[in-house]
């Protein structure tokens, strides 16, 4: 009999590893096979390919290039979730009716460990595309929403998690943050201003402004929204009318919304 080289504990085992297959292909560069899954997770290779059987005829993953990716049932299913969220359908109707924020891009995320998961993107009429979709995570320290949301943490626990995970210094552009020096400082700048900034540190030539939303009004899980711009069109009056757009965006979405309280 095979025995897994990791310990389960979990009440059931088989959706926690269901679950891991699913992770690790989502994180994958191209398909893979199931010896490699098996590989990988320190799954037995049986239980593996049993698993991975299950969840292919389930549509959750699909065989391709002799290997597995992700099937489209999670994309209904990712679907379902985001159409069930009232706050984003109405995140979009204000981002399009905001005199600044309508010709400019948005996000809306969550906070996830040290990264953010991005729950809808909002796309103006300026030329600029951002490689933020939905469902991608970037790393919290080089977004605007991710700094956003880690300032809205109890004091010290952004910082501790760092501590613990000191992978998540993640080095997008030479203006990301590299060390618990400059993140304590940012957060602290970020809680004082009210709002958070990322001055291209995930992306060069691009400034993103970010607040922070105790929860939505029918959820009380904290989210950030944002406004993204190229940093050759900031001019001051422009940067001051952008943040009016974000503040106005964010009271509307938010029963309480602490951090533009301590802005304004």
């Amino acid at each position: 009999m095979e025995e897994s080289n990791t310990t389960t504990t979990t009440l059931v085992p088989a959706v926690a590893r269901a679950a891991q297959i699913l992770d690790l292909l989502a994180n994958a560069l191209k398909p893979l096979p199931s010896n490699e899954i098996s590989r990988q997770l320190g799954i037995p290779k049986s239980s593996t390919a049993n698993l991975c059987i299950e969840l292919e005829n389930l549509g959750f993953i699909v065989r391709k290039e002799n290997g597995y990716k992700l099937g489209r049932k999670l994309v209904e299913l990712g679907g379902k979730y985001l159409s069930g969220i009232d706050a984003l359908r109405e995140y979009y109707d204000l981002c399009s009716s905001l005199p600044i924020l309508s010709r400019e891009s948005s996000r809306i995320a969550i906070l996830d460990n040290t990264d953010v998961l991005y729950l809808g993107k909002y796309e103006g009429r300026q030329q600029i595309r951002l490689t933020a979709n939905i469902g991608d995570r970037f790393p919290a320290i080089c977004t605007a929403t991710g700094k956003a949301l880690l300032a809205l943490l109890p004091e010290g626990e952004a910082v501790e998690r760092y501590k613990e995970n000191p992978a998540g210094f993640v080095q997008m552009t030479d203006k990301s943050i590299k060390n618990i020096t400059q993140l304590k400082k940012e957060l602290d700048e970020t809680r004082k201003r009210g709002y958070a900034i990322d001055n291209e540190e995930a992306t060069p030539g691009v400034v993103c402004f970010a607040i922070a939303l105790s929860g939505l009004r029918e959820d009380t899980s904290p989210v950030a929204v944002s406004a993204t711009v190229l940093s050759q069109r900031l001019s001051p009056e422009f940067k001051q009318s952008l943040l009016n757009d974000l503040f106005a965006l964010g009271k509307s979405l938010s029963r309480s919304y602490i951090m533009v309280q301590s802005f304004r």
